[in-house]
């Protein structure tokens, strides 16, 4: 619906100006007595038709003013999917009509598991377009915490929107398997195992000592720690990505990325463009002439190379070799500052900028019986992502992951998430799933074709309108990136089922209102699944 009001108010915009570029942006109205949708378009026609002098409408003109003018010609059209157009302080208010509401439940209906999933007369925008996205790509030093979770669940469900929305979509875990990291993995084994390896800042906890005799004591500290990388994947992160419900197309190695000619390539190129020095016996990149706060060093002077090159040559490969159209890559809290250095070290390599979406998702505090789980990797006091999900449940993990922005900070309550009751989001989205069926399964099966125009109650009314939110809601994330409004959508969408199961009954005395409100449940029950689908969340029939 957004897109036919664009449509629609772009028409009558051309003909007033050419000068209008930027997009018209179209608003699900928060209070419905404003309207469904709302739109400002009426303000940016203001400024733009002042700063020419004049309007070509007859002299200057007010929001409001403009916004009559173009109302005007919208009724003019006597557009059938709307039952009033109105202006109101130079907003334009939509209200969709009851026989557009009634349309709509039938596409549910017709369209079933694939409802919200891209039109091939929409895919335009999507066809062909090749995207990465690369997440969760935890350092091989240790178990999943309950951070990997949060990017883990967020990259997961993001992808299936992509997917939804008609994009090529691949992803990745990144395997840091090489560098500083490895061999203080390594010595840390090897001082497990009682050898002296001096006092530095090393791994501990009951996975480093079961590593430790694991390994073989005749290997020195950095093969014991390629060693210690092989267990730790094998054991400890590839088979509870696995238990989390997620698949990843391609598991790539940092190691990789210094074989073949992909290294001297890149650094022939930088050299060539004058973006490499030398200081300090170490090699340097100005990308501070970039967009970067400082120049950053490439290669230490003990000859190792630094993490930012490996970045540099990873995002190379995705964009050159592969030819990803665009990548988004999911970082945890601690690379908060990488973005500025990666960009402009791929401006230097001639890649867009826009071409590369970097996320940050913000830290989780874990919270049991009110107070905070101190977490440190390092020290070895941690909780496991896997011991979190055998806790509390894979659904809810993943549902109080996602309802959140990544980048605010998060409190994981984990007696909350292990209750069964309406405090319990994901146990009230679930519950409403299940008692949709439920009112299904007693029905039996409709025995007459619905008659949607019965369903006039604004309880009714209400909840279509949620109901078609969700092709809408799909697209915006699929651009934006926002999927926790998934997650909230899901929460309106049950609680908006609930009210209206409180209010009305669905099986009633009157045989074609109970096969309307059966129509609208099935439609309910559709897009409530799809969307827990999408989330990797179990839609039960029973609870």
């Amino acid at each position: 619906m957004r897109e036919l009001i664009k449509t629609l108010l772009s028409d009558i915009v051309r003909k007033i100006t050419l000068d209008f570029k930027g997009g018209i942006l179209v608003e699900v109205s928060e209070n419905k007595e404003h309207g469904d949708y709302t739109t400002n378009i009426a303000f940016a026609l203001t400024k733009i038709l002042s700063a020419r002098g004049g309007s070509a409408l007859g002299g200057k003109k007010s929001p409001q003013e403009i916004a009559e003018y173009l109302v005007n010609k919208l009724k003019k059209q006597k557009i059938k999917d709307f039952s009033k157009i109105e202006t109101k302080n130079g907003f334009i208010n939509f209200f969709l009509s009851p026989e557009c509401l009634h349309h709509q439940i039938k596409e549910i209906l017709k369209q079933k598991n694939k409802y919200g999933w891209i039109k091939p007369s929409f895919a335009k925008a999507t066809e062909g377009k090749k995207v990465q996205v690369e997440f969760i790509s935890a350092n091989p030093t240790g178990p999943l915490t309950i951070g990997n979770g949060r990017g883990g669940f967020y990259g997961d469900t993001l992808v299936n929107i992509l997917e939804s929305q008609g994009y090529k979509v691949i992803r990745e875990y990144y395997i840091n398997d090489r560098g500083e990291q490895i061999l203080t993995l390594g010595r840390s084994i090897k001082r497990a195992q009682g050898k002296k390896v001096g006092d530095e800042n090393l791994y501990k906890g009951d996975y480093i000592n079961k590593l430790a005799k694991q390994i073989d004591k005749k290997l020195n500290a950095e093969e014991a720690g390629q060693k210690a990388v092989e267990l730790i994947l094998k054991t400890c992160i590839r088979p509870v990505i696995k238990r989390l419900g997620i698949k990843f197309d391609n598991w790539f190695s940092e190691k990789s990325l210094y074989k073949g000619g992909k290294y001297g390539e890149i650094m022939e190129g930088l050299m060539r463009r004058d973006f490499i020095y030398e200081k300090d016996s170490a090699t340097w990149m100005k990308t501070s002439q970039l967009g970067d706060s400082e120049d950053r060093v490439l290669i230490k002077k003990d000859g190792s190379e630094t993490y930012f090159l490996s970045d540099i040559l990873y995002h190379f490969d995705k964009f050159k070799i592969r030819k990803f159209d665009k990548v988004i890559d999911i970082w945890g809290a601690d690379h908060h500052g990488y973005a500025p250095r990666l960009k402009a070290a791929l401006k230097a390599l001639g890649i867009p900028e826009d071409n590369l979406e970097i996320i940050i998702t913000q830290l989780v505090r874990l919270v049991k019986n009110g107070k905070e789980v101190k977490i440190s990797k390092r020290a070895g006091t941690f909780v496991t992502l896997e011991e979190l999900i055998s806790e509390v449940g894979l659904d809810a993990a993943r549902f109080f992951f996602l309802m959140y922005s990544p980048n605010t900070h998060m409190d994981f309550d984990m007696e909350l998430a292990k209750q069964r009751s309406e405090k319990n989001p994901v146990y009230y989205i679930q519950y409403a799933h299940a008692r949709l069926s439920s009112i299904l399964k007693k029905a039996g099966k409709i025995s007459k074709t619905p008659d949607f125009e019965l369903l006039k109650e604004k309880g009714e009314l209400s909840l279509i309108r949620k109901l078609i939110e969700f092709p809408e809601l799909l697209r915006g994330v699929s651009r934006n990136y926002e999927v926790h409004r998934l997650a909230r959508y899901s929460m309106e969408l049950a609680r908006e089922f609930h009210n209206f199961y409180e209010k009305y009954r669905v099986i009633t005395e009157d045989e074609n209102l109970t096969s309307a409100r059966l129509g609208l449940a099935t439609a309910t029950k559709i897009v409530l699944a799809n969307a827990l689908n999408l989330m990797g969340i179990n839609a039960p029939d029973k609870m």
